[in-house]
């Protein structure tokens, strides 16, 4: 019988499978519950989704159409998952109030959007502080055809968890962004620096006005991996290759990761593969996530470790079976190395990171120079008429892309590109490339695919990396932008104040200036330039960005990058995904003081509830916060007060003191005198204040300025409304990591009081940030007392 008609058939079953993908569903239900994840503590503000930190983990394959109905059981509190890293329509990204509707109590939404890629992402609430309290997840999808090969699949959740609800943490950093350094342990002071043998780099710092070491805001109660302290990941026997995904799902924390001190072959970054590299170790922004390769070497149980920055903690998990072996222990940072270049005590050996105003972005039309590709041959003509993939020329030698059937010849920089002789010339290298490596950038799902679509070697080449950063990632194949696209630079000064506690964008927070607005079809480049001591894993929401390393044509596609102190990143992205998107410090307490934009389409024209949403977005509000201290001591007392927004103090202090500096006095021998004011800071040394001035029983208006000077000395002058100025100085000195001096000094000349010339000098003894006993030393006498701050 003539068999020939089963061909057809074939070829029509395959097309129709093609046509109709899988619908995937989930429910996710959000509920307050009592917890204990720390193991010290129960608390009873914990968010679980269906019952569990972290939550749930979901898997998709790629082509698969996901239906997620999200339930919240919250009784008083909105919530939002954000898909992170997922390419979608903007109304299902999640962020509340920007792009996707709250989801009220008692009500849920249906998430519907199809899966445009494949690789390791997760999921997480973008509402308040949620995602402290509990809101995340992995989110991974497989390809649809495995192109690496492995025995297990492991996924690994990194978080940070503090047994204090996170909307007071917030609360407790803008009244002092130390706040938690009693809890860290991480105070600096003269002694320390002393025994340190690092007295000289100290003063060095306080004349630059740097302050303490910024590796972390917060004192966490544990560190956790996929929700416990210490646990088995998985059993594996000798030879096994485990494919572990790890994400740093921390609200504030930088991890680095390590596997028993061995090497781990790193094959992904921010889920889109990369040129296989060998590291000991990886250091990890919030936010983002890497693939890693580990074959068991031996009968035993190897630590997959994963140490906080500042390395006040860690977690453990453990892959294997047998005797363990353990992880090195990290080494404390040098809380007094000098601060300057980006070194941030030490934080950066062997990464490798560094301006990189000498790396070239992707050639592309601009209307100003110095910013074109050093190759000039890596651009690539695109037809931005087309939306679907681009048919691709296919290299003779198939063995090195039996991928996805749309991605054919993906994998040619290890295939036949890689045969290329020596001699052949850079031209010839290029149309080579040129026949099936052209990027589809209507689409950014494709430059993505492209990394990942070709079954492959994973074999790494080169050294062992110690401690792999971005600056050691790079692309399988080019991620080059069209050259033909207009470039639309921003520069982005990532700043901040750590002591006030507030950040910024060019020096205005997210209240002050929202939007950055682009063009579609257009390539957008930003240069993020950290003006700070503090790290900054900058995320934008529905792209991939090529952040532009030394790799050239070849940087790293990523949703998420680190931005270390001091330094500069340029990234760079074409223009293709319509909308209004989140850009943002993904350190959670960073954001939500200033450190976000939206980045919104010009042509996108908002729904009428997206406007509706866009007028209510939390993002719009300068929150106010307060602080409080109260000093009682044997000879005097005083108050001071503080309702505080990102730029706008209210000041009020009270003060009364023995004017004859008798102590346990009190009768009519007591003076006071306060001050009222309103205060404007410009940066983070320079304010203004006007307000009133009780003094001598009598009032006055005043005006003043405020500075503070190197070696953190704060200063004021004011004049009041008769034309008499007043000076006033402090400074603290933090002998030990307990006991500190306060001084201050304030002289009013001819002002006609008892106190024209006060001073008040102590010495303290503190056990935790709130509170301090001493001895208190004033013009008049010395006094013991009390300080309560709150």
């Amino acid at each position: 019988m003539n068999k020939l008609w089963i061909l057809p058939v074939v070829a029509i079953m395959a097309i129709s499978a093609e046509g109709f993908a899988k619908t995937v569903k989930y429910e996710l239900v959000v509920r307050n519950e009592t917890i204990n994840m720390s193991g010290k503590k129960t608390v009873d503000f914990a968010l679980t989704v269906n019952g569990g930190i972290p939550a749930p983990t979901l898997e998709f394959t790629e082509g698969d159409d996901a239906e997620i109905l999200v339930k919240n059981e919250i009784p008083n509190e909105e919530v939002s998952i954000h898909w992170h890293g997922i390419l979608l329509p903007p109304e299902e990204d999640g962020v509340a109030y920007v792009n996707t509707p709250p989801i009220h109590p008692g009500t849920s939404r249906l998430f519907k959007f199809k899966i445009r890629q494949n690789g390791t992402y997760w999921y997480h609430s973008h509402t308040a502080v949620q995602e402290q309290k509990g809101v995340y997840g992995a989110f991974i999808i497989h390809p649809k055809k495995k192109a690496i090969a492995y025995d297990k699949d492991a996924v690994v959740v990194i978080s940070d968890w503090s047994d204090e609800n996170a909307d007071k943490i917030i609360r407790n950093l803008r009244k002092d962004g130390d706040y938690y350094l009693y809890k860290k342990d991480s105070i600096r002071s003269y002694f320390g620096a002393i025994q340190s043998g690092g007295l000289k780099n100290h003063l060095y710092n306080e004349w630059t006005r740097m302050g303490g070491m910024d590796l972390s805001d917060v004192g966490y109660d544990a560190f956790l991996i996929n929700g416990k302290r210490d646990s088995q990941l998985l059993t594996a026997h000798p030879g096994e290759k485990i494919r572990i995904r790890i994400i740093n799902a921390g609200a504030s924390s930088y991890f680095y990761v390590s596997l028993s001190g061995l090497p781990m072959t790193v094959i992904a970054a921010d889920g889109v593969d990369i040129e296989p590299v060998q590291a000991k170790e990886i250091l990890m922004g919030m936010a983002e996530t890497y693939d890693v390769l580990f074959t068991v070497p031996e009968h035993k149980n190897y630590e997959l470790r994963t140490t906080v920055q500042d390395v006040t903690g860690y977690a453990s998990a453990w892959i294997g079976m047998g005797d363990k072996v353990p992880a090195p222990a990290k080494s404390m940072p040098d809380m007094y190395a000098t601060m300057d270049h980006g070194s941030h005590g030490g934080s950066h050996e062997n990464h490798g990171a560094g301006d990189h105003s000498g790396h070239q972005p992707s050639d592309a039309k601009q209307d100003h120079s110095g910013h074109g590709e050093t190759n000039k041959h890596t651009g690539h003509d695109v037809d931005h008429s087309k939306h679907g993939l681009p048919k691709k020329e296919v290299p003779e030698d198939h063995s090195m892309h039996q991928g996805h059937d749309s991605h054919a010849g993906h994998g040619s920089m290890h295939g036949s590109a890689k045969k290329t002789e020596k001699n052949k010339s850079a031209h010839s290298e290029h149309q080579q490339a040129q026949k099936y490596l052209t990027v589809d950038w209507s689409d950014q799902s494709d430059a993505m695919l492209r990394q990942n679509a070709a079954t492959r070697n994973v074999n790494p080449t080169g050294s062992v990396i110690d401690s792999l950063t971005v600056d050691n990632l790079k692309s399988i194949e080019p991620t080059t932008l069209p050259k033909d696209a207009k470039v639309h630079d921003m520069k982005l000064v990532l700043g901040g104040d750590m002591e006030r506690y507030i950040w910024h964008i060019n020096n205005k927070a997210i209240y002050e200036d929202r939007l950055l607005l682009i063009n579609k079809g257009e390539v957008v480049r930003f240069t993020l330039v950290n003006d700070t001591m503090m790290h900054h894993p900058m995320h934008l929401h529905g792209h991939f960005f090529r952040v532009v390393n030394e790799n050239g044509e070849r940087s790293p596609l990523k949703h998420t990058v680190d931005v270390p102190p001091h330094q500069t990143r340029t990234i760079e992205f074409y223009a293709n995904e319509p909308g209004q998107w989140m850009l943002h410090c993904h350190n959670l307490y960073h954001m939500k003081t200033g450190m976000a934009r939206v980045v919104r389409y010009n042509d996108f024209k908002l729904t009428p509830e997206m406007a509706k949403n866009d007028q209510l977005d939390p993002h719009l509000h300068d929150h106010i916060y307060n602080y409080s201290m109260l000093e009682a001591a044997s000879n005097h007392a005083q108050a001071n007060f503080k309702l505080m927004r990102t730029w706008d103090e209210l000041d009020l202090r009270i003060e009364t003191a023995e004017i004859n500096g008798d102590n346990f006095k009190f009768g009519k021998n007591w003076e006071t005198e306060g001050d009222l004011v309103y205060r404007r800071w410009f940066s983070r040394f320079l304010n203004v204040f006007g307000g009133g001035t009780l003094y001598h029983e009598e009032g006055f208006g005043t005006v003043g300025v405020g500075y503070i000077l190197p070696m953190l000395i704060e200063t004021a002058v004011s004049v009041n409304h008769d034309g008499k100025f007043r000076f006033d100085i402090e400074k603290r000195f933090q002998w030990t990591k307990h006991v500190f001096t306060d001084a201050e000094f304030s002289f009013r000349p001819d002002w006609g009081g008892e106190r024209d010339d006060e001073f008040e000098v102590s010495l303290m003894y503190s056990p935790t940030w709130n509170w301090a006993a001493g001895l208190m030393l004033t013009e008049k006498s010395l006094g013991a007392g009390l300080q309560v701050q709150f």
